[in-house]
């Protein structure tokens, strides 16, 4: 993959959670609310490709160990939880079955917090 298209994996979830979203929409017959779930997917990629770490062509790969990076990614999986968190709030009311997958993805972010912190101490994870 190329550094201009990498997008990091908690964002790209996100973009399949709305596409999903926008998928149940449409077959519901509710076009304006699978457009609005398309541009949510579709700035979640943005925000994604802008989160995903840059690199020269050519240059290996580097750990996301350093301090910086972990700190990094705790941060953005920290506000994948809370996004997740309001997310399954708000479906509690619009959609409840679907507030199950978001609080799915909450966990799973809230895992993700957990796991970051604990190679940020050394740890192998």
């Amino acid at each position: 993959m190329s550094a201009a298209w990498r997008i990091t994996p908690g964002y790209l979830l996100g973009t399949g959670c709305f596409l999903l979203l926008a998928g149940f929409r449409v077959a519901e017959g509710s076009w304006s609310w699978a457009a609005i779930f398309v541009l949510a997917a579709a700035s979640q990629v943005y925000l994604g490709w802008k989160a995903a770490p840059a690199r020269p062509s050519g240059a290996p790969a580097r750990s996301s160990r350093t301090s910086g990076g972990v700190q990094r990614n705790a941060r953005i999986w920290r506000a994948m939880t809370a996004s997740s968190c309001l997310l399954t709030v708000a479906l509690l009311f619009v959609q409840p079955v679907l507030s199950v997958i978001a609080a799915a993805i909450g966990l799973y972010c809230s895992w993700m917090v957990v796991r970051t912190r604990t190679v940020g101490r050394g740890a192998e994870v």
